[in-house]
């Protein structure tokens, strides 16, 4: 069987790999390079990113590590001793500390609140934000979580993401840093395809996708079926199929979700671990982490960096860069380290963070003949990365039921 995959980013590489054990698969990438918003940029020194931070929401447990294994890749992920700090009254406290920084009386609250959503009494539509308005720090470390693992703000996540979350996150556990950074992960899917002797063409600009006769056509090459790492909203508008409206999405349409990433560079440390830290008291930042803790070589020598990610609130980027900014002049000076900026970088209008934010997710299958994979078509719950992973796991299960 044919297989055509439109868009070389994180998860066309992966269902490129793993199909390609058992089926003819071309890949078809516009630009001159693989791996999207999940590669390795080299600047100045330093390995930054396309997009992601260097970092796998669930470490070496998830889905996407789980997929990555599967299609016999070799690559190594540091898990984090702990799951994330919050920087809070110039302290990095873990999860558990915050509650000896409330009173008792919304110490209860908080309790009362986590076992209520244990218990799923709240209406999954709600917006988790409302729900922790009445509580000292909550909101604001509920908003700076969302917006480093979702690119929302805690009024625009709905509960049923949040409870997913916490699933994957019993489930698996927290984040980890990958050896190499993005790049390796890229390379080894890169790898197996062509082990497989699957086709990668680059520099090559898809215009149409047409499914007709029981058949999908990526331009006039023919296949059995068409796979599109594209954004759903333009796969919709290159095709002749109705994607958004087809009746297999409950009325949801997607929105996009918008962020600013800061690379920084310093001599001195300015944390020790590799996990992330969660700033609930910064105006704009959501969090920061620092690669180079766990692989050295993703910094200049004798440097360290450090990845800062806050959600983009207006349509002024200008702004919205000044605050982050100032943002990490307070963080820094109150360690008195020096830095520098290295790099800024936008994700908006055609390439945002996610182009479906959690919870207008689009359902992956749009028939037997097309399919979608990636952060347009996210699991429920499913964080950056491992949301694509469950789409092409969805994808997957779809195509192997049809040949079985």
């Amino acid at each position: 069987m044919k297989i055509g995959i439109v868009g070389a980013g994180l998860g066309g590489l992966l269902a490129g790999a793993i199909l390609s054990k058992n089926y003819d698969i071309t890949i078809y990438e516009k630009l001159p390079i693989v791996g999207g918003r999940f590669t390795n940029l080299p600047y100045k020194g330093y390995q930054l990113t396309t997009g992601a931070l260097h970092m796998v929401p669930h470490g070496a447990d998830g889905y996407l590590a789980q997929l990555i294994k599967k299609a016999g890749c070799s690559v190594n992920i540091i898990n984090s001793a702990v799951e994330g700090y919050f920087k809070i009254k110039g302290k990095d406290r873990t999860y558990k500390e915050l509650f000896g920084i409330v009173g008792f009386k919304d110490k209860l609250k908080a309790l009362k609140l986590m076992a209520d959503l244990k218990m799923g009494k709240f209406d999954d539509n709600a917006s988790f934000g409302e729900l922790l308005k009445d509580i000292p720090y909550a909101y604001e470390v509920g908003n700076s979580f969302t917006g480093w693992a979702l690119s929302l703000t805690a009024d625009d996540t709905p509960i049923s993401e949040v409870k997913e979350i916490a699933k994957h996150y019993k489930k698996f556990g927290g984040p980890g840093m990958i050896v190499g950074g993005c790049s390796s992960i890229i390379n080894e899917l890169v790898k197996v395809i062509e082990k497989n002797n699957g086709k990668i063409i680059t520099n090559y600009n898809v215009k149409n996708i047409t499914i007709e006769n029981n058949k999908g056509y990526i331009d006039s090459n023919e296949f059995d079926i068409v796979i599109s790492n594209l954004s759903p909203t333009i796969t919709e508008k290159i095709s002749n199929v109705d994607i958004i409206n087809n009746g297999n999405n409950n009325g949801k349409k997607p929105i996009p979700s918008k962020g600013i990433k800061i690379a920084i560079g310093s001599k001195e440390k300015l944390i020790n671990h590799n996990t992330i830290v969660f700033t609930p008291e910064c105006e704009r930042i959501n969090g920061f982490n620092c690669p180079s803790n766990v692989d050295k070589n993703l910094a200049k020598e004798g440097r360290n960096l450090i990845m800062v990610h806050g959600i983009q609130i207006t349509n002024n980027v200008k702004k919205e860069i000044d605050i982050m900014l100032n943002d990490i002049e307070n963080i820094y000076s109150e360690k008195n380290i020096n830095y520098e900026i290295i790099h800024i970088q936008s994700y908006r209008d055609d390439m945002p963070v996610n182009h479906a934010s959690n919870g207008t997710d689009l359902n992956p299958i749009v028939n037997d003949r097309l399919y979608l994979v990636g952060d347009g078509v996210k699991g429920k719950g499913g964080i950056e990365v491992e949301g694509v992973a469950l789409s092409v796991m969805k994808v997957m299960d779809s195509i192997n039921d049809i040949n079985k």
